[in-house]
């Protein structure tokens, strides 16, 4: 019963108040949100972001001068033509990146060979690819001809010609390289045949775009003749009209 009115004297209080300031002056006591090492812990993060993001771009331009059975091939194929295969929103841009990545295919095809880096692992890996590619890119310039035939009709025109191109400088390798001329060979029969698909889509594509500019000629013919004929009627109405108001003038005067 004593205990509840027990107190403190002015002594003991003075005593207690000075433990207390000891006691928190010794503790740094923080803000709910210390913004300073915040700002501190954000800035490492994004100098270690901007240092990740650095390497993967230096990496990946490293990797477009890549070939078959380098190191960094497989970040060319996968991750760089992946990405603009993605990119490539519109019918036009995917047929225009489809007919790039097959040339990119022949030219990785003609360094090897020139190089003599070439052999039968390689070339049935390139072989492969440029096969699918072709396919790839026949396939959009058929769908894109739908809507834009000129276009596909230019693109087809290209991809050919940069076969046929390929495929000479092949030939003068497979000359000049003997110890290459059979994997060459395997490769200027798969080149010979892409080359033949792609001049027969070109030959079809070109074939109804000369029939709709025929029947757009055509249609231009029969307004023309539907006018002129329209002219001229108008012309004999007028002159028939005019025949009659003489007539009419004529009889009149007789009347007089």
């Amino acid at each position: 019963m004593h205990m509840k009115y027990a107190t403190l004297t002015s002594e003991e209080k003075t005593i207690l108040q000075q433990k207390l300031l000891r006691r928190m002056r010794s503790l740094q006591v923080l803000s709910p949100f210390d913004y300073g090492h915040f700002w501190q812990s954000f800035r490492v993060a994004a100098a270690g972001f901007a240092s990740v993001v650095l390497v993967g771009v230096g990496i990946s331009y490293a990797a477009e001068d890549a070939l078959p059975g380098d190191t960094l091939y497989a970040m060319k194929i996968e991750v760089n033509e992946r990405v603009r295969t993605w990119v490539a929103l519109s019918e036009e841009a995917e047929v225009e990146w489809s007919v790039v990545r097959t040339m990119r295919r022949l030219e990785e095809l003609e360094r090897l060979a020139t190089a003599g880096d070439l052999n039968d692992i390689l070339r049935d890996q390139i072989t492969t690819r440029l096969e699918q590619n072709t396919e790839e890119a026949n396939k959009a310039i058929e769908s894109l001809k739908k809507e834009q035939i000129a276009v596909a009709a230019d693109a087809s025109s290209r991809l050919e010609s940069s076969l046929r191109v390929h495929e000479r400088m092949l030939v003068q390798v497979a000359e000049e390289r003997a110890d290459m001329s059979s994997q060459i060979g395997v490769i200027l029969d798969t080149v010979r045949k892409k080359a033949e698909s792609v001049s027969e889509i070109r030959q079809e594509i070109e074939k109804e775009l000369a029939d709709a500019e025929n029947d757009l000629l055509s249609k231009d013919v029969i307004i023309e003749d539907a006018d002129a004929t329209s002219t001229l009627s108008v012309e004999g109405t007028k002159e028939e009209d005019g025949t009659r108001g003489v007539d009419s003038k004529r009889d009149t005067t007789n009347g007089l």
